[in-house]
C-alpha cells in the first residue's frame, strides 16, 4: 500500500468518525421522535456518515463527494447558526462541523492535484474547486436564508 493510499484511508476514516460524532449530536439535540424537524438533520447525518466518506475513495465520484461534503457543511453552518441564535447556544457544534469540510477539502486536493503543483489560482479563486468558491456560497446561502427568514416573518 502506498503512502498516498494510507493518507487517504486515514482522512476518510477521520471523516467517518467526525460524521459519526455529528450524527450522535444530531440525535441528542434533534430527537426524531419529538417532531418532524428532526428528520432533516438525521438524513444529512446518515448521508455524511455512510455515503460521503465512501465517495471519496473512487476517482469517478470524487467531485460528487467534494460537492456534497462542502454543501452539507455550509447548509449545516447556516441552519445551526440560526438555531443557536433563536433557541440555544450550540456554537461549539460548529467547531466540530468545520473540520469535516477541511478534511474533505484536503482529500479532494490530495487526490486531484500532484503534490508538486504550484498553487496560485489568481482570479479563479471564486471558481470551483478553489476555496473562494466555498466562501462565496457560504455568504450567498447565508444571505438568502436570512432574507427568507426575515421576509417570511413579516
Amino acid at each position: 500500500m502506498t503512502v498516498q493510499k494510507r493518507i487517504v484511508h486515514g482522512l476518510v476514516f477521520g471523516l467517518f468518525l467526525l460524521s459519526a460524532g455529528g450524527a450522535v449530536i444530531h440525535y441528542l439535540v434533534h430527537p426524531v421522535s419529538k417532531g418532524p424537524y428532526g428528520y432533516v438533520p438525521m438524513l444529512v447525518g446518515i448521508l455524511g456518515l455512510f455515503v460521503i466518506p465512501w465517495l471519496f475513495y473512487f476517482k469517478k465520484t470524487l467531485h460528487l463527494a467534494y460537492i456534497l461534503n462542502g454543501f452539507s457543511v455550509i447548509v449545516g453552518t447556516v441552519t445551526m447558526a440560526h438555531y443557536a441564535l433563536v433557541s440555544r447556544p450550540i456554537w461549539p457544534d460548529l467547531l466540530i462541523l468545520w473540520p469535516k469540510f477541511f478534511m474533505g477539502y484536503a482529500l479532494f486536493h490530495f487526490q486531484s492535484f500532484p503534490a508538486t503543483t504550484d498553487y496560485s489560482p489568481g482570479w479563479k479563486t471564486i471558481r470551483y474547486p478553489h476555496f473562494g468558491f466555498w466562501v462565496w456560497h457560504l455568504l450567498s446561502i447565508s444571505t438568502v436564508y436570512a432574507l427568507g427568514h426575515f421576509l417570511w416573518s413579516l
